[in-house]
């Protein structure tokens, strides 16, 4: 019987071969030490990385561990290109008043450093600056910015919860911008609020016409179509994007439009093709003071939520709303009691009407506020930005909704949070944070406080709990900083919101007043350190960790029974 021979395998396979063995050898001892190695890196340059110092990371050599972050790094200590802000006006408290009233359109951004949108929007916004200068140098008009997390009065003062948050000062008088951030955009939006802001009727076919056109339109009864009493008028308008203005001074125009021609000027009217078709104003003939009475009257009583009418709603400068959430056969029975009790809050509260069982409009809002069942209910809302909510408890009548209402313009109602139990005990590293808690754990100003926005069905969420954990377990003996966690799936606050799952949210402390900072970066245990090392309001160093040598050594002490205080 011949002999067979088998060839040897070739060098790149038994490379390849010993390769796979050595890896299955190591396996389980890596698996032990992959937090330990994977922090490491930052033990060893911690004292080198100043607190809330992006670009405050080790330059120099990397060793051969230190390559797995350089990718990282670059982000950090890259540099923002030049950006040419000559015609930004840089505006703080000392300067902030004085500049407004010299000047009457001023737009104010409110920004953070180290946000993104505000980087993004830095070379629109300086652009726009530099057109608006070199056409409009005769305008009275400037772009300006303030740092908020400086500037902390002022972010207070203009209720500032956001970054970017944008606002045009006409006279001193603030109104948002809400459009998109672009030179283009803002240069458009600010030539309208320059152009020709009234209308002239002269004649009564003028006047039909917007009788019959014009859903809304506000008339003012002049003596002359120039002068003080029109730049007023003027000035309002551009406060009041929605509806017409025009102006008169011809009496047989100002009798189409209700007003008596004998009557005292200026006079204005408010007219609507809806319930309340005529409103008169008897205020000051100041812009700010019209405005107002425009923006507070021209909704009904009660507005019918539709896709045509949410922004005129959610747009409004009144935020606080009262909802009405029926079915249509019961809309008969409670809207007209909703109407009488919306009556003595007109100009204070928005008063909408939801038809529960609308599939467009009523069926996602409800899901939205978390109301089930077909059941009429009540509800206040304070509007997007604070989003908090409160629910009428017990019978939906006149006198009921009218003491709801009352107690919600007052402050005196308790918000509503969907929560899970505060739990018995919360002594792990990652903190359990509920709707009925974050407010103890997460707005405690002498902490900084990271925190998980999750859901238990999430993949991502369970790829990233052991990464958190981690993380969590080498920061336990940081005092001042917390790691805390939320299923926001069954837990709910207005100032904890998720968009998607997880979402990673970064309070500073002594900040807790401004927006969180939300986490973009690689859901590692390095990334999420740099980010906290980044933002963290209060200094930290982490501690060093025995080293595996050292702790082979003192295993191997412990093991053979000497005592090393008699080897002294």
């Amino acid at each position: 019987m011949g002999s067979t021979t088998m060839s040897p395998p070739s060098f790149p396979v038994v490379l390849l071969l010993l390769l796979l063995a050595t890896i299955a050898a190591a396996a389980g001892s890596n698996m032990d030490e992959e937090v330990v190695d994977d922090l490491q890196y930052l033990i060893d340059n911690s004292d080198d990385i100043p607190t809330n110092d992006p670009d405050g990371w080790p330059e120099g050599d990397y060793d051969d561990d230190d390559l797995l972050f350089q990718d990282q790094d670059q982000d950090l200590t890259g540099h923002q290109p030049e950006i040419d802000e000559t015609h930004v006006v840089v505006l703080a408290a000392a300067n902030f008043s004085s500049f407004l009233a010299s000047s009457h359109h001023v737009m104010v951004e409110f920004y953070a450093p180290w946000c993104g949108h505000c980087q993004e929007l830095a070379p629109d916004y300086a652009a726009a600056a530099a057109h608006l200068a070199a056409h409009h140098h005769q305008a009275h008009l400037a772009l300006a910015k303030v740092d908020a997390t400086e500037e902390t009065d002022l972010a207070q003062k203009y209720d500032v919860q956001g970054f970017p948050t944008i606002l045009f000062f006409i006279d001193g008088v603030p109104r948002g911008y809400n459009g998109a951030r672009t030179k283009e955009a803002i240069v458009d939006w600010i030539n309208k609020k320059l152009g020709p802001a009234v209308q002239n009727v002269t004649s009564v076919d003028e006047a039909q016409s917007i009788l019959t056109g014009d859903d809304k339109a506000v008339l003012a009864f002049l003596d002359t179509l120039s002068g003080a009493h029109s730049d007023e008028l003027a000035a309002a308008s551009r406060l009041e994007d929605s509806i017409n203005f025009y102006q008169t001074s011809t009496p047989d125009v100002a009798k189409l439009f209700h007003i008596d021609a004998a009557a005292k000027r200026p006079s204005v009217v408010l007219l609507k093709k809806e319930e309340e078709k005529l409103t008169f104003y008897d205020g000051e003939f100041k812009a700010s003071a019209i405005a107002g009475f425009v923006s507070a009257n021209k909704l009904p009583l009660v507005t019918t939520l539709t896709q045509e009418t949410s922004p005129s709603i959610f747009g409004n400068p009144i935020k606080k709303q009262i909802l009405l959430f029926a079915v249509a056969s019961e809309s008969t029975k409670f809207l007209p009691i909703f109407k009488e009790a919306a009556k003595p809050f007109k100009g204070k509260l928005l008063f909408v009407f939801v038809e529960r069982d609308s599939e467009e409009v009523g069926e996602p809002v409800a899901d939205y506020f978390g109301i089930t069942g077909q059941e009429t209910t009540v509800l206040a809302y304070t509007g997007n930005e604070d989003a908090r909510k409160f629910f009428l408890d017990g019978e939906v009548s006149l006198e009921a909704i009218k003491d709801f209402a009352e107690g919600f313009l007052e402050d005196k109602l308790t918000p509503f949070y969907k929560s899970e139990p505060v739990p018995e005990s919360n002594d792990g590293d990652v903190k359990i944070v509920v709707g009925k808690n974050l407010d103890l754990i997460v707005f405690d100003e002498t902490k900084d406080v990271l925190l998980e926005i999750y859901a238990p069905w999430c993949g991502h969420c369970q790829s990233l709990e052991p990464t958190y954990n981690n993380l969590a377990k080498h920061l336990r003996s940081v005092d001042s900083l917390v790691v805390a966690k939320m299923d926001g799936t069954t837990n709910e606050h207005p100032r904890a919101k998720s968009d998607g799952y997880p979402t990673i949210l970064f309070y500073p402390a002594g900040k807790k007043s401004f927006e969180p900072i939300t986490f973009e970066g690689e859901r590692t245990v390095v990334d999420l350190y740099k980010f906290i090392k980044k933002h963290a309001s209060i200094p930290f160093k982490l501690k060093r960790q025995e080293s595996r040598t050292e702790s082979t050594r003192a295993e191997g002490v412990k093991s053979s029974g000497t005592n090393s205080k008699d080897e002294l």
